[in-house]
């Protein structure tokens, strides 16, 4: 079975029990982009395929060697129905949506309630009549992947240390105010912890750590594998409603998730050892990248010291 991932990280990660119900009945095939699918190269009885963005020509040859296999998408994307179209997969089978039943062998009616985003992709495997009943997020890891970490490590000298995941690529609606996580960071840094900066917000880690010792930006300049070793050797993780807080739940790290404009009851994280922060407003959840009222109180009204109180009993 070729399964076609979701592309963005907190979505392809919240898939993963359908990787490991489906993976335990027969070889499978993860078709995604290469940053994500490289997370799950030690995935029981799995293999790997590249999609590339924009390269229709490559990705049919790609999937040329797969015609007579099952084609699943968790994508709701009509170009993905037809790229497994074009390649001539004998079965395509996924969610009716986008406009895209006929290019479907097997097309699921989408459900009309309100489910967390885990339980929608389980619903097309369960809706399909394949196996279902495991529901844990999970990310084994190859041996490299925590070697490579260690480089990144050695600076802090084995120092317990915390991660700070400040980023959001949704958008500024997600992202708690970049002084708040240094106010907290200043804080850990007095407590004993090296503070680790990890995500794409390259300015926003210098914002952080500027003047401040103990405190080691490494946005930027990571691998995806990579922030997945330096999550499995953290204290904690603390971070917006982001791809890294889904990463962070599926390595089962202590972790505090701080939500804004989304809902934790469609895309919470996953995790037995995480704590949820977030402050209800009339107009949330609103699901927008920005704050059409321009205040943002939702992320404002969380403060730091109520996350630091809530750190201190989860490490």
């Amino acid at each position: 079975m070729v399964i076609r991932i979701p592309n963005w990280l907190g979505d392809a990660l919240m898939a993963t029990p359908v990787y490991y119900n489906l993976c335990k009945k027969e070889k499978i095939y993860l078709f995604g982009p290469p940053q994500i699918v490289e997370l799950f190269k030690v995935f029981p009885n799995t293999k790997i395929l590249y999609y590339e963005k924009g390269n229709t020509k490559k990705n049919i040859e790609t999937l040329a060697p797969f015609k007579n296999e099952v084609g699943l998408l968790l994508t709701n994307s009509f170009s993905s129905a037809w790229l497994f179209f074009r390649a001539g997969l004998r079965e395509r089978w996924g969610y009716a949506k986008d406009l895209r039943s006929l290019l479907l062998t097997k097309a699921v009616k989408p459900p009309h309630k309100k489910m967390h985003q885990r339980d929608y992709y389980l619903y097309l495997l369960s809706s399909l009549k394949l196996p279902n009943e495991f529901k844990e997020l999970f990310l084994p890891l190859k041996e490299e992947f925590l070697e490579s970490t260690k480089k990144f490590l050695k600076e802090l000298k084995d120092k317990p240390f915390i991660v700070l995941a400040p980023g959001a690529a949704y958008g500024p609606a997600k992202m708690w105010p970049k002084e708040y996580y240094r106010e907290l960071a200043y804080y850990l840094v007095k407590k004993g912890f090296a503070v680790v900066i990890i995500g794409g917000e390259k300015e926003v880690g210098e914002f952080i750590r500027k003047d401040l010792e103990g405190i080691y930006n490494f946005c930027g300049k990571t691998q995806l594998t990579e922030v997945a070793g330096i999550f499995s050797f953290a204290k904690a993780v603390i971070s917006n409603d982001s791809g890294l807080m889904h990463l962070a739940a599926a390595l089962k790290v202590p972790q505090i998730a701080i939500f804004g404009s989304t809902d934790p009851e469609k895309t919470g994280p996953l995790n037995e050892r995480a704590i949820v922060l977030k402050k209800e407003f009339p107009c949330s959840p609103c699901f927008k990248r920005t704050c059409k009222y321009g205040h943002y109180e939702c992320l404002k009204s969380i403060l730091p010291d109520e996350v630091i109180k809530i750190l201190e009993k989860l490490i």
